[in-house]
């Protein structure tokens, strides 16, 4: 059987039609890395980003009774980098969601921190990539592009979007190679017209294993109570009878389990409601209780049955940042920070995410698109624990030192 291991893809666009503006046309420009003044203090963009993450979560849910799975730093990341070229009204409404003010040095720094320690770790393959695609016609602000290639490490190229399947073709490629192969085609050609000026990508991969991988050889198929009167089989992984100590804790509605990832940086933190009521826990879910499971996490013997699933998502997330306080950026919006007019709005937010989980590891991926338009208990003697991932749970892929969340989601029907 092929070694499958952990493979986190994750890659962003954003799309800007406009008009052209007074500026500073940018061609195939490569920044050299740059290094902030001082080193910042990451813990304060960890509360906002993860808040934003958790918010989202509750949105997301409240739009199916299905499994979710979404990437909350691919976003955070690409409304970042739209955040710097929005002005008034429409900056307050971004820099609410995202937790930071515009211009705030120590956050845009701590940004590009997580961009270093994400692409310079030796204990496991991780890496993340920002660009910039520009109409060789288009002129834009030395201001807005110094923010994007300097916070951003962002890459500045030109790109002729009157030949949409050339350009989708060229963009693509780069997220193609990103990723490790595994995002294609993120940007369809029907994305750019003649508007087109500006597109924004991201790219963040992920590559590793288990630390303790499950045993494949004990996986059978066994029943996931989707409900009280509905079940479907699924492979069950099995990790029992084992001296290996999990990082663990419980109260009398959850289960809270750590599963860690070769490196030791990189976990995926499963919650399981006791009562099977998801929905509840979903909206009980905070920050503060998130953090208040983590800090409750002790090392103990535990036996772990966590279900094999494969996910794949869509979602379109106008809606959901609108109702987060983003409203005007999708009619009334003020991006004049980019090129130094206000004719600009956000069309539409697309997000796609694949996960799949195995006996040796996870593999994931996702993608999003932000598309602008022109506005014409420890140390006691207890029997041996038991956590049966039989039913629907929530979990959350995480960094652990800088505390970010790069994904999250929960698995209500396993069913094919």
């Amino acid at each position: 059987m092929k070694l499958l291991k952990i493979i986190g893809v994750l890659a962003v666009c954003m799309v800007i039609t406009a008009g052209v503006y007074a500026g500073m046309v940018y061609t195939n420009i490569v920044r050299p890395p740059w290094s902030p003044p001082q080193e910042p203090d990451i813990s304060g963009l960890n509360d906002p980003m993860n808040d934003f993450a958790l918010r989202l979560y509750k949105e997301l849910c409240s739009k199916t009774n299905d499994s979710v799975f979404f990437s909350p730093y691919s976003i955070y990341i690409a409304l970042a980098m739209a955040f710097e070229g929005a002005r008034t009204s429409t900056a307050e409404e971004i820099g609410h969601l995202l937790g930071y003010q515009q211009g705030n040095s120590t956050m845009l720094s701590t940004l590009y921190r997580l961009w270093q320690i994400y692409n310079n770790n030796t204990a496991f393959n991780l890496s993340t990539a920002n660009a910039l695609w520009l109409s060789n016609d288009f002129k834009i602000l030395d201001d807005y592009i110094e923010k994007i290639t300097t916070y951003f490490a962002g890459r500045a190229s030109e790109v002729d979007f009157s030949n949409p399947v050339h350009a989708a073709k060229i963009i693509n490629d780069w997220v193609e190679q990103n990723t490790n192969g595994r995002i294609k085609d993120l940007v369809p050609p029907g994305a750019i017209n003649s508007l087109t000026r500006l597109i924004l990508t991201n790219a963040i991969y992920f590559k590793g294993t288990w630390k303790y991988p499950f045993d494949k050889n004990i996986t059978m198929n066994e029943s996931f109570f989707v409900s009280s009167i509905q079940t479907v089989q699924v492979p069950m992984m099995k990790l029992i009878g084992t001296d290996i100590l999990f990082n663990y804790t419980e109260t009398e509605t959850v289960q809270v389990l750590e599963l860690t990832y070769a490196g030791d940086n990189i976990t995926m933190l499963i919650i399981l409601p006791k009562d099977q009521n998801l929905e509840r826990l979903e909206q009980n879910l905070t920050l503060a209780q998130l953090k208040e499971w983590k800090n409750a996490l002790y090392q103990t013997n535990i036996d772990i049955m966590l279900p094999k699933f494969k996910l794949e998502t869509s979602y379109t997330l106008n809606d959901p940042l609108q109702k987060m306080g983003m409203v005007h950026a999708f009619s009334d919006a003020d991006f004049s920070g980019i090129t130094g007019g206000r004719d600009m709005f956000i069309s539409s937010v697309l997000h796609k995410a694949f996960i799949e989980v195995n006996e040796e590891g996870t593999e994931a991926a996702a993608t999003t698109a932000i598309v602008l338009f022109n506005s014409v208990g420890p140390g006691h003697e207890q029997p041996r624990l038991v956590f049966n991932a039989d039913h629907p749970f929530l979990f959350i892929i995480q960094h652990n030192d800088t505390g970010t969340i790069l994904f999250m989601g929960k698995i209500v029907n396993l069913a094919e």
